[in-house]
């Protein structure tokens, strides 16, 4: 009695995968063989029955790529009954006459079997493969993620409870001048604390689809006056230049928001840029009439850093993409510069990273639409 059990597991086996196929599955069974049937109708005078069976053949194929290995089953089965139906003698009956026809149906069942099974398998370990693949980005994007909170976020708090910690211990020892230098390094790193949050909550928001553009009329000149105010300490040491005609257009956008991303972008030149270094603000409208866009504003930021690498320039605008060199180092969180696009292109706007003057550093290049979106373009956003 003892070998009752290991001769029923591979049974057991097979019947605990079988079930229903689904109404999804069902259902691409059915319009495949109909439309297989409907072109071998239209094909009936012009065909021999053998190179009908292919017509149904691809119906099996088609099912299987749509819906796998149980949908190519169904349609092989119902068009082996079709084919029978409807193409063989004497017609609308399942009865067969003629034994090379009755040969023809049984090798179109026992090909369509098989090759059903086979693309559906193909097509499971397809999805398989990507969803490996899928998991596997989401886990480098969790690991750059908790590489980039742990540094970018224990950095500045470190700094900020030394400094804390020498104002309590070294009270006594301390001059005024010694105090609010240690009371300026924490109100800087908790500013540059504050910003990185703020990236952070900006990019989940983004990612979900959760950020509401509630646009406003606003200056040019303003944005980058609150940029370089909110930067505060972040710019002192550098010369900021600012290059643009005064009767600039207003920009109808979501003032915290372009903002944000024209912070991203300075707080971005004056970390690569060298001390006592220039960054430079230019704008300028722009017409391209040959795309039949309207009007633009097409403003940058350069800098004097080391520069992006060709290579990296267009893939520096991905979440957590850094480098060892240029203005995306092991220094930066690889969250700015997405944030940005991400901003822009949810004004319609671009924003591309091309060398400086003369190969030297980096210039940022972003563009915003003038005119008001139509309701139609508000509602796609």
């Amino acid at each position: 009695m003892t070998f009752r059990k290991p001769m029923f597991k591979p049974f057991g086996q097979i019947a605990n995968q079988l079930r229903l196929p689904m109404p999804s599955e069902i259902l691409i069974a059915l319009a495949s063989t109909l439309i297989a049937l409907l072109i071998a109708c239209g094909l009936y005078t012009w065909l021999a029955l053998a190179n009908l069976s292919l017509i149904f053949l691809t119906a099996v194929l088609a099912s299987a790529v749509l819906a796998g290995s149980y949908a190519a089953l169904l349609c092989a089965v119902l068009g082996f009954l079709t084919f029978n139906f409807c193409f063989t003698v004497p017609h609308f009956s399942l009865a067969v006459e003629e034994q090379e026809q009755l040969l023809t149906l049984l090798f179109f069942l026992l090909v369509a079997l098989v090759v059903g099974k086979l693309a559906g398998d193909s097509r499971q370990r397809l999805l398989e493969l990507s969803a490996a693949r899928l998991a596997e980005e989401q886990e480098r994007l969790r690991s750059a993620l908790l590489s980039s909170v742990s540094h970018d976020l224990r950095t500045p708090l470190a700094s900020i409870i030394g400094a804390a910690s020498s104002l309590r211990t070294l009270d006594a020892q301390l001059s005024q001048q010694d105090r609010f230098a240690l009371l300026d390094g924490v109100l800087s790193e908790s500013e540059r604390l504050n910003r990185y949050i703020q990236n952070l909550l900006d990019m989940t928001r983004l990612g979900h689809g959760d950020m509401k553009i509630e646009r406003d009329w606003v200056a040019f000149d303003d944005l980058v006056a609150s940029a370089r105010k909110r930067l505060g300490s972040a710019l002192e040491g550098f010369q900021v230049e600012q290059h643009w005609s005064k009767e600039l257009p207003l920009l109808y956008v979501h003032p915290a928001l372009i903002e944000q991303a024209l912070v991203n972008v300075l707080e971005n030149a004056a970390r690569f840029s060298p001390p006592n270094g220039h960054i430079t603000i230019e704008a300028q409208c722009r017409d391209d009439k040959r795309a039949g866009d309207p009007s633009i504003l097409l403003f940058s930021v350069t800098d004097q850093g080391p520069g992006i690498p060709e290579a990296l320039r267009e893939r520096v605008f991905d979440m957590f993409v850094t480098g060892n060199d240029g203005d995306r180092s092991l220094h930066g969180s690889g969250l700015g510069l997405a944030i940005c696009r991400g901003m822009l292109g949810a004004h319609a706007g671009q924003i591309h990273a091309s060398p400086g003057p003369d190969n030297v550093g980096t210039r940022i290049t972003m563009t915003l639409p003038l005119s008001a979106p139509s309701k139609d373009a508000e509602n796609e956003h």
